[in-house]
């Protein structure tokens, strides 16, 4: 048992080592160093646990050293959950805040409105953004497109847009409170 875990825990520190060295942007390269991390983990904890039994015949501390491995794995997966749940529920990144764009939006000169805007990730590190825009006559909507994308890239780091922008109506259709 020892023998096997001391190989173990050699080799995945050579693997741990390597995977260190890779970015880790994508969710998949998280995923495999968590798994490498933790497959180190397992192999340290039954080198300890084969010595504990060798010097002290304390047969259970394989167990205490297994139920210890499955805290770290847990604690390893969580992150990776929640991540994965964000981009599986097409969630709005953490960090963008789908009120700040709006007001950006709306904030630029020409533009009447925004609406139908969705925020979300692709892939860790990938978001993106569509919405459909409204501008003022006689703004030029390719134009007030390529705009809003510069904008959307520079100040929220958004690469991936699809704008469908449209000159608005003359007048808006507006929801009063009916005293008019």
């Amino acid at each position: 048992m020892v023998t096997v875990a001391a190989v173990g825990v050699a080799v995945n520190l050579a693997a741990t080592w390597v995977m260190a060295r890779a970015g880790r942007d994508s969710i998949n390269v998280k995923g495999a160093f968590a798994h490498i991390v933790t497959d180190l983990y397992a192999f340290i904890g039954t080198l300890i646990a084969g010595i504990v039994i060798i010097i002290t015949g304390f047969e259970r501390a394989d167990s205490i050293a297994s139920l210890i491995v499955v805290g770290l794995m847990l604690h390893a997966a969580w992150g990776l959950l929640r991540e994965t749940g964000r981009i599986l529920l097409e969630a709005a990144p953490e960090g963008y805040e789908p009120g700040d764009i709006i007001t950006a939006i709306t904030s630029q000169p020409g533009v009447a409105s925004v609406h139908d805007v969705h925020v979300w990730l692709i892939t860790s590190g990938f978001p993106a953004l569509s919405a459909h825009v409204l501008v003022r006559p006689p703004a030029d909507c390719h134009q007030a497109r390529r705009e809003l994308e510069q904008l959307l890239c520079e100040r929220f780091g958004l690469d991936h847009t699809t704008l469908q922008v449209d000159h608005a109506p003359d007048d808006l259709l507006a929801i009063g409170d009916g005293t008019s």
